[in-house]
């Protein structure tokens, strides 16, 4: 068995207790754990993870940003319930430690330290406190919304809440230190390198993935978004694939192999992803894609994940890829929840997982579609797992999607359409930049009235207003209109590096009549 559970946190840390008593806890809580009920799938709530720890749901009175970090005051019981919301009802001081690279106009501050163009300083409350910083020409560090700099995260901390005891009514000793990854930032300092402790720290901020007993697949460390440029560790079950895509990270991967095979997994494959300027990898060789683990035992092929309780196919050492974009875990519950009788196309369906999802979730027809005949045959073993001959009901059909598309003459519920950034087929090329409009077009065009198209795109240089321009242009192209056009949860697994937009863009485009 994997150590994650542990390294998340066993529920709540000591560490992150300031104060606990028969009626009051007082917590100093981490950055990027929710104050209050988020969805549990990808982020889990200070109450969630707090009942889990303590046997029971303590009172939650007041909202922390979840990418901030500092004292919470929680109540035990229902009269410290009654004495801290009257203490919040009149107004509670507080303080707070920001991390900026300018001094706030028109804000009364402290400045606690300062290197270079940094600085830390001390503000007392103010609501929308990450806008009031930015109108005054210093967005917080790490505040992606409102173009703070680069920061590996949020750097607001709440330092201080003037609180008395509900019941004794002395001074509730509510104060918490800096945190070591400000005064990181403040230095300019890089967090440790030691994998180790990197993968302890992904692994916490994966709590609410690390703990579900529905799903054991998903990215434990992903590069530059968590401190460890050109290293990513993903979790399948009791295996472990690391990629390597930088010098640095390569010239150590035997280190970095013991670490991630240290967590107690049987066994760890590698993948290794060199930046190579004007050259294609052939993904197949054997010191870019070992067949065989590098560590401990292999694991058999085809073998099955879980996530969300739906079964998967993988093979880990079968080129770059494993079977399974862990990216799209939200798209694929939205299609599970969705698709309820409904008649589904999967284009550019590699190994079928969203159809797997789609017919998990009761869909009454599928259609697979993909050029490659051995991605076929990997997505009829997908549907085979699950009962599911390909057949009439259940079709696979090896083709080019926009070939395909433009003969097509039935009408779908439901289209879902995420294809590489750029391919090769004996019909051409496809450049997602160039192509993907038109595709999106053809796409739309084969919706039913009411259709939903799950569009997806991991181009980096596409934003995501951007996309959703695009579109909503390939659906005027095809005549159709759009009765709503949203986006879907970002896979928080994923983070992006410091400064860096997230790679995945998801969104749902529904048709009207």
């Amino acid at each position: 068995m994997t150590r994650l559970t542990e390294l998340a946190g066993s529920h709540w840390r000591d560490a992150w207790v300031i104060h606990r008593d028969a009626h009051v806890l007082v917590i100093d809580k981490p950055a990027a754990v929710a104050s209050h009920p988020v969805d549990a799938l990808e982020l889990a709530d200070v109450g969630l993870r707090l009942e889990r720890w303590l046997g029971r749901r303590p009172s939650i009175l007041h909202a922390l940003d979840r990418e901030a970090s500092g004292v919470m005051v929680l109540a035990l019981d229902s009269e410290a319930s009654r004495g801290l919301a009257g203490q919040f009802e009149r107004g509670v001081a507080k303080r707070h430690l920001v991390g900026v690279t300018a001094r706030p106009r028109g804000l009364r501050h402290e400045v606690v330290a300062k290197v270079a163009d940094r600085l830390i300083v001390r503000v007392d409350d103010h609501r929308n406190l990450r806008r009031v910083f930015a109108e005054g020409g210093a967005p917080i560090a790490g505040d992606r919304d409102n173009g703070g700099s680069p920061a590996a995260r949020l750097m607001w901390h709440v330092e201080h809440l003037a609180l008395a005891h509900p019941i004794s009514k002395v001074p509730l000793p509510a104060r918490a230190p800096m945190p070591a990854s400000l005064q990181r930032w403040l230095d300019g300092s890089a967090a440790s390198t030691e994998l180790g402790a990197r993968l302890t720290a992904a692994a916490e901020l994966r709590y609410a993935l690390v703990t579900r007993e529905d799903t054991n697949a998903f990215r434990l460390l992903n590069g530059a978004g968590d401190e460890v440029p050109g290293v990513e560790v993903d979790v399948y079950g009791e295996h472990a694939v690391v990629s390597l895509s930088t010098d640095e990270a390569i010239a150590l991967r035997e280190a970095h192999f013991d670490a991630v095979y240290a967590l107690g997994f049987q066994g760890v494959y590698a993948k290794l992803r060199p930046k190579q300027a004007n050259t294609l990898v052939d993904t197949r060789r054997e010191n870019v894609a070992p067949p065989s683990p590098v560590r401990g035992e292999p694991l058999g092929a085809p073998a099955f994940v879980r996530e969300l309780g739906i079964e998967y196919a993988v093979r880990l050492g079968d080129g770059l890829s494993t079977g399974i974009f862990l990216d799209q875990r939200a798209a694929r519950r939205w299609l599970h929840g969705a698709g309820a009788e409904k008649s589904v196309l999967n284009l550019f369906a590699y190994h079928g997982a969203f159809t797997v999802a789609a017919i998990a979730g009761g869909a009454r027809r599928t259609v697979t579609v993909d050029a490659s005949g051995v991605a076929l045959e990997r997505a009829r073993e997908n549907l085979e797992h699950h009962g599911v001959a390909s057949g009439s009901a259940h079709a696979v059909v090896r083709a080019d999607a926009a070939s395909w598309l433009a003969s097509c003459r039935e009408r779908f519920d439901v289209v879902v359409l995420d294809p590489p950034s750029f391919s090769t087929t004996k019909h051409g090329t496809f450049r997602a930049e160039r192509d993907y409009q038109a595709l999106a077009a053809l796409a739309v065009g084969v919706l039913a009235p009411q259709g939903a198209l799950l569009a997806s795109t991991n181009l980096r240089r596409m934003t995501p207003e951007a996309f959703r321009r695009m579109l909503a242009a390939a659906a005027r192209d095809a005549g159709r209109d759009v009765a709503k056009l949203r986006s879907l949860p970002l896979p928080h697994d994923h983070p992006p590096a410091p400064g860096e937009p997230w790679h995945l863009k998801s969104e749902l485009l529904t048709l009207g009549n």
